[in-house]
């Protein structure tokens, strides 16, 4: 979220709070005042407690009021902005779009529809960051997915055109971009590159996309720490043996 954005959103609550108080004394002086007298006094009397009982929800709920009244004087997509650095769940975000229980005609007509789609893309953008940032395993995401019953190269192909399988993708080639980003940074090959736990058929998945994203071959080495290998040796490696042929190359 940039600066003047928060700015204003911590302007709109401390405004919203100074004015609750506001109204909460202005409760209370009129709640305490001076004692009516007959005549003049009481009619004045009947139209305070009149304008109270109208007020009564406002007036008991002052903060609440107040803030709801400003809430909707906030642009709609400085709230997103300020949704996703809170990180709120997308069911409340699409509550708060006015597009809960549409069926999908109404849902993709909705004004808002392209504001929700964005939001999703976005948090989804945040997680893969956040966990590849953190370490999470390729593996741990790969499983994530229900893929660690896959055994077969057969097996692996027939997954490759699931929305499952293309999260995962995504989620390694930015796992990877990191990995590659280290090396680049003068590191040796971290020991997070591949899970401890991790199967054939995810090595060979990773490496098919590390043939598809054309990373470079020194590259592919330090993957599966193979940087100093020789000829013979590489040939003997099934995963870079995969990766050249996924290249179009021979080993």
């Amino acid at each position: 979220m940039n600066l003047h954005h928060v700015l204003f959103l911590t302007v709109t609550i401390r405004f919203a709070s100074a004015h609750a108080l506001l109204a909460t004394d202005e409760a209370k002086s009129l709640s305490l005042g001076h004692p009516m007298v007959a005549n003049t006094n009481e009619a004045r009397s009947l139209r305070v407690a009149k304008e109270l009982g109208e007020n009564k929800e406002e007036r008991g709920n002052p903060t609440s009021a107040l803030t709801s009244k400003i809430s909707s004087m906030i642009p709609i997509d400085l709230k997103l902005a300020a949704w996703q650095a809170l990180g709120k769940p997308e069911a409340y975000v699409k509550t708060k779009l006015g597009l809960d229980g549409l069926e999908e005609a109404q849902l993709k007509a909705h004004k808002n529809y392209g504001r929700f789609v964005k939001y999703v893309e976005k948090a989804l953008e945040n997680d893969i960051w956040n966990k590849a940032i953190g370490g999470y395993s390729t593996y741990k995401f790969w499983k994530d997915m229900g893929f660690d019953t896959i055994t077969t190269l057969k097996q692996l192909k027939a997954i490759q055109q699931t929305e499952k399988f293309k999260l995962y993708k995504r989620y390694a080639i930015k796992f990877d971009d990191l990995v590659v980003n280290r090396f680049k940074s003068g590191y040796t090959q971290p020991d997070w590159v591949f899970d401890s736990k991790t199967t054939a058929a995810e090595k060979y998945a990773r490496a098919e996309i590390w043939a598809e994203m054309g990373r470079k071959d020194i590259d592919v080495k330090e993957f599966l720490g193979l940087r100093w290998a020789n000829a013979e040796k590489l040939r003997m490696n099934s995963f870079y043996k995969h990766y050249v042929q996924a290249k179009g190359k021979t080993a």
